[in-house]
């Protein structure tokens, strides 16, 4: 149900390149169908996904200092429109927004908050919001599993994000759901990894991230042990839902589950508890620097983002968060970044903290295993090397703000 990059292993694009994603989603069943001697409806499927090419799309940066909502607003606002396409992708669509919020909403670091540090800032949340409704959403809902046993607005208040005070800059639109369970929902979706995973051929989630129309990552410009770096495709990260694959259960899934997902998806220790095998098997127990690249890019092919957006306005950098101590270090970059294609996008981010987002595996930032943007390329995703991609708004060479990685350590 939302719009994907096109690919060669992808379904037929539509005029303009965007592709809805009920769209996306019949057209990777038509072809899994061809796969196995069956004809697709369509007689011009194969026709229409056209020749073999990376995927790109133009990445905007914008300069924003503060979180003040009626500047991030305008910068923000601009930078969209510098994507191109977004306001028509939008339009009359229910949109799931996807944020980076973590596993608790009572740390701070050395005093200072999380939307400063670790989480996107709602400020920035407010402002998306209120931009996409004011280009027609017909709904907007903020997603991400919180460590809470509410399924609502309740579990995002103490982030910062307050339901009510965003309904008043969005008309009423506005939805938060904790997607750490089922939720509301009857049943859980199932989502197969178009052409099969290489550690995770399907997904089992809250429908929140299926039923609807657009799916947008927003999330925050930080370093990461495991990945190197944290962006939007990362941000993926937080689909799984703990009742599933979380580390608080025992031998069964529980719809109370609000653990982590250490021993599943980072040291691999176990398979999750989904109503059917999901995992191929083919982790390395132990190493995180290997699983989690790879479960990033077999969590992007399976939920193709449309559109991703960055907070780099002030975080934090060294490590990915609090729970790191000294290590990590807070800094404030002052930017924002956007763009439609998440490889792209989240290639110029690394690119902005000084690191090359083609760099080998096992080396800087990506020391602690694999590069998951070139994995990613690989794949058929999008594009990662900087002479190929398109940077508009702000000057790369302008907006780089140097980083310090997150140096190897032997766990995570």
């Amino acid at each position: 149900m939302k719009p994907t990059a096109e690919s060669h292993s992808g379904p037929p694009r539509c005029p303009g390149g965007i592709l809805s994603r009920r769209d996306f989603l019949r057209g990777a069943a038509a072809l899994a169908m061809a796969a196995v001697g069956v004809p697709p409806a369509a007689a011009s499927l194969a026709a229409a996904i056209g020749p073999a090419r990376i995927p790109r799309a133009p990445t905007a940066l914008g300069l924003c200092q503060r979180y003040d909502l009626p500047e991030v607003r305008r910068v923000l606002g601009r930078m969209l429109d510098e994507c191109g396409g977004v306001r028509r992708m939008v339009r009359r669509k229910h949109v799931t927004v996807k944020t980076n919020l973590v596993n608790s909403s009572e740390a701070d670091l050395g005093g200072v908050p999380l939307w400063l540090t670790v989480t996107v800032h709602p400020v920035v949340a407010q402002a998306l919001g209120s931009l996409l409704v004011g280009y027609g959403a017909r709904s907007v809902t903020f997603c991400d599993q919180l460590p809470f046993r509410s399924v609502d607005a309740e579990a995002f208040g103490g982030y910062g994000f307050d339901l009510g005070r965003f309904n008043e800059r969005m008309d009423g639109r506005a939805r938060m759901v904790n997607t750490r369970n089922r939720g509301a929902h009857r049943d859980y979706a199932m989502v197969k990894v178009p052409g099969g995973g290489e550690v995770a051929g399907a997904w089992e989630v809250n429908r929140a991230y299926v039923d609807t129309d657009v799916l947008v990552s927003l999330t925050k410009l930080k370093s990461h042990v495991s990945a190197g770096f944290s962006g939007g495709l990362k941000n993926l990260f937080g689909l799984p839902p703990s009742s599933l694959y979380g580390d608080d259960l025992a031998a069964d899934p529980d719809e109370n589950a609000m653990g982590y997902r250490n021993a599943v998806m980072h040291a691999c220790t176990r398979m999750p508890f989904t109503s059917m095998k999901t995992f191929t098997g083919r982790t390395v127990e132990g190493d995180h620097g290997y699983n989690v690249p790879r479960f990033i890019v077999d969590l992007a092919a399976a939920f193709p983002i449309d559109l991703v957006v960055i907070d780099g306005i002030s975080t934090i950098q060294t490590a990915e968060g609090w729970w790191n101590g000294s290590m990590s270090t807070i800094t404030r970059p002052g930017l924002l970044i956007a763009g439609r294609n998440p490889v792209c996008t989240d290639a110029v981010a690394a690119a902005v903290m000084g690191f090359e987002p083609d760099a080998p595996e096992r080396t800087l930032p990506f020391v602690n295993g694999s590069n998951h943007l070139a994995l990613a390329r690989q794949r058929g995703l999008g594009e990662n090397r900087v002479k190929e991609l398109d940077v508009v708004g702000l000057k790369l060479d302008r907006a780089r703000f140097q980083f310090h990685p997150t140096y190897q350590r032997a766990k995570a």
